[in-house]
Parts: C-alpha cells; sequence; structure tokens
C-alpha cells in the first residue's frame, strides 16, 4: 500500500466527480443525484480467445507469478497489468473452490431429531464437551451438533421475531362498552 499514489487516486477521482457535477449543472440538471465514488465503475473487460489461451498457458505454467512476469503478460495479451493481476486471482479462487468438494448434508432421524429437541429444551447453549456427548451418544460429529444447535437457535430467533411482527400489526379493538364519554 502506498499513500502516496492512494491519495493521487482518490484526489484524481473527486476531481472528476466534481467535474461531471459541473457538467450536469451546465446542462441544467439541478435535481441530479450526486453520483458516488462506487457508481464511476470500469467497464467490464471482455478478453478474446487468443487472449485467454495465453492467460491459461501462462497459469498453468506458474498461477502465482510475480511483477516482472505479469508485466511481461500483460504486453504479449495487450491488457492493463491489474486486469491480468485480477483474472489470475479469480483462477486460484475458482481452483480452490473446486479442489476442496463439500461434504455431504447430514440426514438426521427423527429418534437422532426428538433426543437433540429434548437437549436444546433443556439448554440451548451447551458446552462444547456438552455437545460432544451428545455426538457420542446420537453417533454425529461434534460439529454435526453445535451446527444444529447454532441453526435451532437461529430459527427460534427468527420465528420470535416474526411473532412480534404480527403482534404489532394487530390493531387493538376496545369495545364500545370500554368507551366512556366523560363530560
Amino acid at each position: 500500500f502506498q499513500p502516496k499514489i492512494a491519495a493521487e487516486r482518490l484526489s484524481t477521482t473527486v476531481k472528476d466527480l466534481q467535474s461531471v457535477k459541473a457538467q450536469d449543472e451546465e446542462k441544467g440538471h439541478k435535481n441530479v443525484k450526486p453520483r458516488r465514488l462506487r457508481d464511476m465503475r470500469r467497464s467490464r473487460t471482455i478478453i478474446q480467445t487468443e487472449q485467454l489461451d495465453v492467460l491459461y498457458g501462462c497459469y498453468f505454467k506458474d498461477p502465482n507469478p510475480g511483477k516482472q512476469e505479469f508485466e511481461q503478460i500483460s504486453e504479449w495479451v495487450r491488457l492493463p497489468k491489474r486486469v491480468v493481476q485480477i483474472w489470475f486471482q479469480n483462477m486460484r479462487a475458482d481452483c480452490l473452490q473446486h479442489s476442496t468438494p463439500r461434504r455431504p448434508r447430514t440426514l438426521l432421524t427423527n429418534l437422532q431429531l426428538s433426543i437433540l429437541q429434548s437437549c436444546y429444551e433443556t439448554c440451548s447453549h451447551p458446552h462444547a464437551l456438552e455437545c460432544e456427548a451428545i455426538g457420542t451418544e446420537l453417533g454425529l460429529p461434534l460439529k454435526v451438533v453445535q451446527i444444529w444447535f447454532q441453526n435451532t437457535r437461529a430459527k427460534e430467533k427468527r420465528w420470535r421475531l416474526q411473532q412480534e411482527k404480527e403482534v404489532r400489526r394487530i390493531p387493538v379493538v376496545v369495545p364500545k362498552s370500554y368507551l366512556v364519554c366523560v363530560a
């Protein structure tokens, strides 16, 4: 991180915003909402097939190239160095995601669910040792038991909040017999 460069970029972006605002005012757009930094995004880069061939070839040779390599690759494919860096970063992230397959969902039996529910009614925040004991008794890994308790607490909280919303929506109707006019 280089503070001087970051400050210069921010200064340039602010000047761009001021310029755009001035142009809008000149055109008579007085009630235009001011544009924000995040609204001024760079357009999406379209990478051609030939460029992709080179990028993939370089990636499979070295998925984590250095500064000079990035500069060389960006010259070869005629793309900005930052675009090449982001492409490599996205490729590494994709490869990581696909390399570790997701564990299959644990299906609980009715007996396991009823035991977990009775334990939850006793204590909704069990300690790790208690979760481990419950897991051992039910033949479930510790993590499955912990996540079941966590999910059940979240469901209970959502249900409670929904009930509170519904109570607020119901209008309070006072029977006429309770209304007394005191003159």
